[in-house]
């Protein structure tokens, strides 16, 4: 979103899309077998909310500066883990298409 934490997270529509994202990790997580609580994604969310609001991701910091992303280990390793279970991930999918354009750095 190249936006730092306190827009998207006071935004009910990126603040959704941020649940969404984490919903779908703890989907794929539980399917392989990770113990993770039903409430995990909303646990995360309470976690981002005490996040000063200035804060942005690492993966954000190298798509400003052009550097390669982890883009193959974050959602699209959520896709990838997703698919060898039959689990759909469309906002992880989507976040993974979108960014895979700058996934090797670059002009962003």
């Amino acid at each position: 979103m190249r936006q730092t934490i306190g827009p998207i997270r006071g935004n009910p529509l990126t603040r959704q899309f941020l649940l969404d994202l984490a919903r779908e990790v703890v989907v794929v997580g539980r399917a392989h077998g990770v113990a993770l609580p039903e409430d995990y994604a909303e646990a995360r969310l309470a976690f981002f909310d005490s996040w000063p609001p200035e804060m942005t991701t690492s993966m954000h910091h190298d798509l400003q500066q052009g550097k390669p992303l982890e883009l193959r280990w974050l959602s699209g390793g959520v896709v990838d883990l997703a698919a060898a279970v039959g689990v759909a991930t469309p906002v992880n999918r989507a976040v993974r298409d979108i960014l895979l354009l700058h996934a090797d750095g670059g002009e962003s």
